[in-house]
């Protein structure tokens, strides 16, 4: 009986062993629905986001059906941005075009956190894996709320400082960084869209209003350029430089600032010297050192600069008078370089 029952055994083993040999030559040759673009049940749309790649090798089709589920994320959040900026309305006029100062643009390449390969296929035939790509839209959308809580509370913060700050370019300045923070609200918002969800608390103030904003806080500043250069010794001016007056100038059109007297508007002054004076090397050749400063104001009377700039260095040619020219040339592009360069560091400081 021992024997019979131990033939027993083998025998049903083996009869086990040969249908799930069987069985796994199936699943490998049988080519699953997914393949085909049919939705895994587990994997609804209702709940997820899913995209479909193939690749040579396991990890290289992973790689290839994430990134296609970012770039089709990617192509549908771009729909949505151009719908949300055409709804950007500010008393029923359309805010999507603005100053330069505030002129943004929405990156909608996006590289999505929480996509999940799991499940793939190798083809028998032909060697080649396939893998289906999905990102869960709950999960998502709880990122997405996560982020834009921090985003709300900075830019109740900013759109508060934009209109109660005394000194004006500070609260252009905290307009400016409302933009850029109503800007990244818009993107989560356009990502909640196409998760089919509302995943963002609602906020006070819509980037189109914060854009008006900003083009009329520019409308009430302007600035007030002088420029001169003066004695090395005394400190008294010798004449004015209309070329560094324009192009300090210029650099401020650009930003979007009015520069010269405007009605009702807050004047904030930019005052700018240049000192040359020759240096004696003991050489034929001829040097000339220059020494720039510059400051813009407060439009509040008495109050200190708001920014202050040096720049320095030296100039040097066989005939006196190109000599100086460079220098006085090299100190003007010099001192409103700089002057530029920490006007708009100051703009964007937070």
């Amino acid at each position: 009986m021992r024997m019979i029952s131990m033939f027993g055994m083998v025998h049903r083993f083996s009869v086990i062993s040969v249908m799930l040999g069987l069985m796994g030559c199936a699943t490998m040759s049988s080519q699953p629905d997914w393949v085909n673009g049919e939705i895994p049940p587990e994997y609804s749309k209702a709940k997820f986001l899913t995209a479909l790649a193939t690749g040579d090798r396991l990890e290289a089709a992973q790689i290839a059906a994430k990134s296609e589920l970012s770039r089709i994320f990617s192509a549908q959040l771009d729909s949505e941005i151009k719908i949300l900026d055409q709804e950007s309305t500010v008393d029923g006029r359309s805010t999507s075009s603005s100053n330069t100062l505030v002129k943004t643009k929405i990156s909608t390449a996006v590289e999505l956190q929480g996509v999940e390969v799991p499940l793939h296929w190798r083809d028998p035939k032909t060697g080649e894996v396939w893998a289906l790509a999905v990102l869960e839209k709950r999960k998502e959308c709880l990122r997405i709320r996560s982020e834009g809580s921090d985003h709300l509370t900075r830019l109740d913060a900013l759109a508060s400082d934009s209109q109660t700050h005394e000194n004006p370019l500070v609260a252009i300045r905290a307009a400016l960084q409302a933009v850029q923070v109503g800007t990244e609200l818009d993107l989560l918002q356009a990502r909640s869209r196409v998760l089919g969800n509302q995943c963002l608390t609602s906020r006070s103030i819509g980037t189109g209003t914060l854009k008006t904003r900003v083009d009329r806080e520019l409308r009430r500043l302007s600035f007030v350029v002088t420029a001169n250069e003066v004695d090395a010794r005394s400190g008294n001016s010798i004449g004015p430089l209309p070329q560094l007056r324009e192009q300090i100038a210029g650099n401020l059109t650009k930003m979007g600032f009015q520069v010269g007297p405007a009605r009702d508007a807050s004047v904030i002054a930019v005052n700018a010297r240049l000192r040359l004076s020759r240096v004696q090397r003991g050489t034929d050749w001829i040097e000339y050192r220059w020494e720039g400063s510059a400051e813009i104001g407060s439009a509040a009377s008495n109050s200190p600069a708001i920014i202050a700039v040096e720049s320095d260095g030296a100039e040097s040619h066989p005939e006196d008078s190109t000599a100086r020219l460079r220098a006085r040339r090299k100190g003007e592009q010099g001192l409103s370089h700089q002057l530029d360069r920490l006007l708009k560091a100051f703009l964007a400081e937070s």
